[in-house]
């Protein structure tokens, strides 16, 4: 199994996963940074599920973003490494969806479809320009450039040489973005990478690699693996 390899030497494993399961995401309700939901009965599950797969990995640290769904679920993780460091920063925080935030994009009335559509039509933009963004929200670029500034206070200063399993609960989008600009240094190419629910990704870092504009040093293990929720025929709600 893809998550029971070791890294070598000198690298650092990360393991990012999107939060469990919310009623928002059942209804088609875009979350995004402004609307703190908790987890539903079934993200709680799948907290469970993902806790259970990482169980007996030596993670050392685990962060979250500071939002309830993310927070929760990465204290699943937790309770099986209590001896980890339990860090929070708002920098993993989802996408800040702007003037959409709190809309429902999967309803069958004409607000909700306009809605979908001016969504979509941002999320094409996205792919094709890393300086798009959400009317009154943020842009691909101003998402990544917090990501990778969390992620890079993580590594330096709240990780030990020793601390070679790291875990971040993050959210659909912002984790698409970054694993997008950390593997292929590029935001726009976000499109193809899945985030499901406890969608657990992993990603190592090899500091000799990186460049001199800090480019590179990211490798990919694996993406979107959700083998803890599908054997157990987990559905997995929309990624707003």
């Amino acid at each position: 199994p893809p998550l029971d390899e070791q890294p070598s030497r000198g690298r650092k494993r990360v393991y990012l996963l999107r939060h469990g399961m919310t009623d928002w995401n059942l209804r088609g309700l875009v979350q995004g940074a402004g609307h703190d939901i908790a987890l539903n009965d079934a993200g709680k599950s799948q907290a469970t599920y993902a806790a259970e797969e990482l169980a007996a990995l030596p993670i050392r640290v685990v962060a979250s973003s500071h939002l309830a769904r993310a927070s929760a679920t990465a204290d699943a993780v937790y309770a099986h490494h209590p001896t980890a460091k339990r860090l929070i920063d708002a920098g993993f925080g989802e996408c800040n969806y702007g003037e959409l935030e709190g809309r429902c994009l999967h309803s069958d009335d004409e607000d909700a479809r306009r809605s979908k559509r001016q969504f979509d039509q941002v999320s094409e933009d996205m792919e094709q320009d890393a300086d798009a963004g959400y009317p009154g929200g943020e842009t691909a670029n101003e998402v990544v450039a917090r990501a990778r500034k969390a992620l890079q206070k993580l590594l330096r200063e709240e990780c030990s040489p020793e601390d070679s399993h790291i875990c971040i609960v993050g959210h659909g989008r912002i984790n698409r973005l970054l694993l997008a600009s950390l593997l292929y240094d590029d935001a726009t190419q976000f499109g193809h990478i899945e985030q499901g629910n406890t969608a657990i990704s992993v990603v190592d870092y090899d500091p000799e690699l990186v460049e001199k504009d800090g480019a590179g040093g990211w490798s990919e293990v694996v993406l979107n693996y959700c083998a803890h929720t599908e054997d157990r025929g987990a559905a997995s709600g929309g990624c707003y």
